[in-house]
């Protein structure tokens, strides 16, 4: 698999050189992450949509269905060209029970650009992100769907409050920093806290969640020089104070991968230390500083390059779920026992969520619209 570069690269420097291919772009210019990713195996002439993150309820993994990948390749690197496809826009719909793909949720009946996060709100709507329009919810029992308009372009991943605000992280717009979109029920966005810039740097958000503890919101960033004409970004892991967005930590190293908190305050980070693997549990009663709480579980001790963590999901016996690009998935209690287990490898593909439920680990694949399971143990 051709390395991919982590996570969302870069912004590219403006909306003009990000969308100006596109015969009509979102009103609210949004910086695109360049698509130097893996090139999805596909013998379609058409962009190929796959499976994206995703989220539980009940008996059901819903999640996001996007032709990012292949129409980024089609179009030799260009990360606009997912705007230039057309077909319906779709929530992808896998029973867990049943081992089974259901017919997928349509958002709309034609539309640019796909779904790439969802969250299962416990109203009962699922809210997603399509990066490049509009995020919005929907609601699975009626179809019935509201869009997001007023909070702009840019958002990509999503995550609870408990008290049923939703936050997203914007990667970015017009060349300018990324950050961390507070949004209530309904989609209002009730505040935007931007994220700090080191002088010559554009910090974009990607991967957040709530920490109930400490009224803040973790998140891990590319950093990429202003005016770069490609290369990997470096990154960095920041927490926020929820009511401002004061910083409260930043740091470097470790890498901050992917991170999840329980209901209790209890957090689980997954963090690259040169080759090592590693989940980093915090109790929600620590006091040490932010970037050294908690104790180290290994996950590997040779973590290759290429591989990336992509998802933490908490399965209902309280586990870790981590699912990496390359299929594998470790399984981590709260006492820090590790299961490792590997799903299959296809060239190109690129797993994001992997779920732990009864008996089952069951991830989504983007190599086309896939959930692959394979037993827990």
């Amino acid at each position: 698999m051709p390395r991919p570069l982590r996570s969302l690269a870069a912004v590219l420097l403006g909306a003009t050189a990000a969308l100006g291919a596109c015969a009509a772009p979102p009103p609210d210019a949004v910086s695109a992450p360049r698509a130097n990713g893996p090139a999805l195996t596909t013998s379609e002439d058409e962009p190929r949509a796959c499976a994206w993150f995703g989220d539980v309820r009940g008996d059901v993994l819903y999640f996001g269905i996007s032709r990012f990948w292949s129409a980024s390749r089609a179009a030799r690197g260009d990360p606009s060209a997912e705007l230039r496809t057309n077909g319906a826009r779709e929530l992808g719909r896998f029973d867990l029970a049943r081992e089974l793909l259901l017919p997928p949720l349509v958002i709309a009946a034609d539309a640019r650009g796909g779904v790439w996060d969802v969250l299962a709100h416990p109203n009962g709507w699922l809210y997603f992100t399509t990066f490049f329009e509009s995020a919005g919810r929907v609601d699975p029992e009626t179809a019935l769907v509201e869009w997001f308009d007023a909070a702009g372009t840019g958002l990509n991943e999503l995550a609870l409050v408990p008290d049923g605000r939703v936050l997203a992280t914007r990667y970015g717009r017009d060349g300018k920093s990324g950050s961390v979109v507070v949004l209530d029920e309904r989609g209002t966005l009730l505040a935007e806290h931007a994220l700090a810039s080191e002088p010559g740097v554009t910090s974009a958000a990607k991967s957040l969640a709530y920490d109930a503890s400490r009224d803040a919101v973790w998140l891990n960033t590319d950093l990429l020089p202003e005016n770069d004409a490609g290369g990997e970004a470096d990154h960095d892991a920041r927490v926020l104070a929820l009511s401002d967005g004061r910083e409260l930590a930043r740091w470097r190293t470790p890498e901050l991968q992917f991170m999840a908190f329980a209901g209790d305050g209890t957090g689980f980070l997954v963090e690259r230390d040169a080759e090592r693997l590693l989940l980093r549990i915090i109790d929600p009663d620590s006091h040490a500083p932010l970037q050294l709480a908690g104790r180290s579980v290994l996950l590997d001790d040779s973590f290759p390059a290429h591989d990336f963590a992509q998802d933490v999901k908490l399965a209902p016996d309280g586990s870790a779920v981590v699912t990496r690009w390359s299929g594998i998935v470790h399984v981590v209690s709260r006492r820090g026992d590790v299961r490792t287990l590997a799903l299959p490898r296809l060239e190109g593909a690129l797993y994001y969520t992997a779920v732990a439920q009864d008996r089952e680990v069951c991830a989504t694949r983007c190599a086309g619209v896939e959930v692959l399971c394979l037993p827990a143990r």
